[in-house]
């Protein structure tokens, strides 16, 4: 124990003013970096071209001016890429969290068959491949069974990934055995033994990781480039791309785009924020 006075006890009176001011100038720091871009993309949209162009840069809109919004509701298919990438990022959500639920609950320390250690492998090995290695194999695949320019098309390669499945794995081996131990006694089934005891267990696990597979498949872009021609089925992420022009970039457009786009992101995170540090402790991702 430091006694008042000792030199342990000054440094450390010295020492600890200083790192909490340390901390609060790296947060600020670090908000600044994110409001920032925000700030200025939300201003710039509100812009003229010509004026968004000028040098030097406006921070500011000198005379706001709504018409890129009004412009992209109509001139656009806006509100059907909205619509799309809804579809398409809540379907893949789901279905990869309640996939990666059963998965991780099957390959766990909870439940046993022959090759659960090598299938678990198996799986945690596709995660060492990068996507473009089987970009090809997956076009083929949906040639073949003929789901191209179709919702299918983008769902069906993100109803289940590996990551989702260790995590919760990882979550489900935190259970204790007695919950379900007990169960087993009393002649539950396994399905109701999932569904009863491992979901509402693992529930702040597997929200954090349907925002994670929403915000990762609502910014996807390579592959529903690669199999959406049709510009009825576009992504909002997808269509963004495609409002440059060959020979201009209206860039106020884009930017209402971008604006319009990043909304339901920050809604789910303002809703779902709560979960990502019961998450991380749960899931025994622990610093």
């Amino acid at each position: 124990m430091r006694e008042p006075g000792s030199r342990r006890w000054l440094v450390a009176r010295i020492l600890r003013p200083l790192a909490s001011a340390s901390r609060a100038v790296i947060l600020v720091a670090l908000a600044v970096a994110v409001i920032v871009p925000i700030t200025w993309a939300i201003s710039s949209s509100f812009m003229k071209k010509a004026e968004f162009v000028s040098i030097p840069t406006h921070w500011w809109p000198r005379e706001p001016d709504a018409t890129a919004y009004q412009r992209l509701l109509t001139e656009q298919h806006f509100p059907r890429y909205y619509l799309n990438s809804i579809i398409v990022s809540v379907v893949v959500a789901v279905s990869s969290t309640f996939f990666a639920a059963l998965t991780g609950y099957a390959v766990s320390t909870k439940y046993t068959f022959a090759g659960k250690n090598a299938f678990f492998a198996f799986i945690l090995g596709t995660m060492l491949l990068p996507f473009e290695l089987i970009v090809i194999p997956l076009y083929i695949m949906m040639r073949t069974f003929n789901p191209l320019n179709t919702y299918a098309a983008v769902i069906i390669p993100g109803l289940l990934g590996a990551f989702g499945v260790f995590l919760l794995r990882q979550a489900i081996n935190d259970i204790p055995n007695d919950f379900l131990d007990a169960g087993r006694i009393d002649g539950a089934h396994e399905v109701v033994l999932f569904a009863r005891v491992v979901v509402p267990m693992a529930m702040p696990v597997m929200a954090a990781l349907l925002v994670f597979t929403f915000v990762g498949m609502w910014n996807s872009y390579y592959w529903p480039l690669i199999v959406i021609n049709d510009e009825p089925k576009r992504t909002l992420t997808l269509a963004i791309v495609y409002m440059q022009g060959f020979y201009a970039v209206d860039y106020p457009l884009i930017l209402v785009g971008a604006v319009l786009g990043s909304v339901p992101i920050m809604v789910v995170f303002a809703f779902a924020q709560r979960f990502f540090i019961r998450s991380m402790t749960l899931s025994g991702l622990k610093g």
